[in-house]
């Protein structure tokens, strides 16, 4: 029997999770969390800041943090900008998440989606991916993101898709069955 995945917003008691999530992608080379390495504990409070629209960089809109947990570990975590920026309107999107590196291909990120579009979501967003990261594509198809066009990111070097992704119809997470806890 699989463990049931609470899905919430971050939170200061996740720090001691936090801490050995950020290790294991900062390691695995994710380059946001290789940054938030440095102090764990700072970067989940920063985090949980600018969801009250506190600290944040310049011109960046609140962001919330949501995590998909499994008996007090974090498995994937999901950034939802609130508002428009450039970034957000020309390559980043509203939002951005990822799954922790021992625990891909196990629909985390899917389900974590999923449950921001049920339980979240109010209005249509853009959502944004890296055309050849075919696993992220697949979630966002899998939520029924509308691609929208694609586009050029001199930045990164690479071509980015941009979809819509609208709130979706309370229906039972399969795999999962995500607990909601906005």
């Amino acid at each position: 029997m699989t463990a049931t995945i609470e899905c919430r917003a971050a939170q200061l008691s996740d720090a001691p999770a936090y801490r050995r999530y950020v290790a294991e992608c900062g390691e695995a080379g994710l380059p946001l969390y290789q940054v938030a390495q440095f102090d764990p504990d700072q970067w989940l409070q920063d985090l949980l800041a600018h969801a009250d629209g506190r600290h944040l960089p310049p011109d960046y809109p609140p962001t919330t943090t949501y995590f998909a947990l499994e008996r007090g570990e974090i498995l994937g975590a999901l950034r939802l900008r609130h508002g428009d920026n450039p970034a957000t309107l020309a390559w980043l999107g509203h939002i951005g998440y990822e799954t922790r590196p021992s625990r891909r291909g196990e629909g985390i990120a899917r389900t974590l989606l999923r449950w921001l579009q049920q339980a979240v979501l109010t209005e249509p967003l853009l959502i944004s991916c890296n055309e050849a990261n075919g696993a992220s594509l697949k979630v966002i198809t899998a939520a029924n993101g509308q691609l929208l066009d694609r586009r050029y990111h001199a930045g990164d070097g690479c071509w980015v898709r941009f979809y819509r992704l609208s709130p979706g119809m309370a229906t039972s997470l399969t795999r999962h069955g995500c607990k909601s806890r906005p």
